[in-house]
């Protein structure tokens, strides 16, 4: 079946989302649930070492309320895939500000019933305490890229298919069903945009959506 976009939240607070929720993936490991993730801001907040209430909120807005996060780990990236404004002139549109998220939490669960497994936006109003909102956490000319593509639950993407350029740090094809997420490693902008577009380019040669606005519904047979 197919789904539109939901970007409401389990959550009452009636003001603007802080986050969209991306690609969420569960496992099952040594009696704990393990939920991978992408959050990307809204342009309100940020996420910097992550928080309990933070991570738990995260956890609702998937589908599992009820979890007690263990633990959790956040990286930061520029990401084009989950961009609004993938065309747009200025380099911090086009990659917007994303982290990867893996949460822990103490609660054993099938994987396939632990929570959505639609592929999002998912809204989120979580909010984490460690963001001290300093300029320089908005201005940063140097970031970690990921460049996201594929079509969520499509046919599955063999990422050394893609001829990468060998400056590519490297390339999965696990992030979720019918994904690849290739990691750029640190560049500088906007000098090393080119790099970026190149990449773009070479997955979007082979048929791949490069951004999530390439397709408005998404397949999705999963979904609860």
């Amino acid at each position: 079946m197919t789904e539109q976009f939901d970007l409401t939240s389990t959550t009452a607070d009636p003001g603007p989302l802080n986050f969209k929720l991306w690609l969420p993936r569960w496992e099952s490991s040594q009696r704990q649930l393990h939920c991978h993730f992408y959050a990307t801001t809204t342009g309100l907040t940020q996420i910097n070492e992550g928080s309990p209430d933070c991570m738990t909120q995260f956890l609702s807005d998937l589908g599992r309320p009820d979890a007690r996060v263990t633990n959790w780990s956040v990286k930061r990236y520029r990401a084009t895939y989950f961009s609004d404004f993938p065309d747009a002139e200025g380099w911090e549109d086009r990659l917007v500000l994303t982290w990867a998220v893996e949460i822990r939490a103490d609660r054993t669960a099938d994987p396939e019933d632990a929570g959505t497994h639609a592929p999002g936006p998912h809204g989120s109003y979580a909010y984490d305490a460690t963001f001290a909102d300093e300029d320089e956490d908005w201005e940063r000319t140097r970031e970690h890229v990921l460049v996201v593509a594929g079509t969520a639950y499509g046919p599955r993407v063999e990422a050394t298919s893609l001829e990468l350029p060998p400056a590519v740090r490297s390339a999965s094809d696990h992030i979720f069903e019918g994904m690849v997420a290739v990691d750029l490693g640190e560049l500088d902008f906007p000098a090393d945009l080119p790099q970026v577009d190149e990449v773009l380019a070479r997955c979007r040669d082979r048929g791949l959506h490069t951004n999530w606005k390439d397709r408005t519904l998404w397949l999705d047979s999963r979904a609860p």
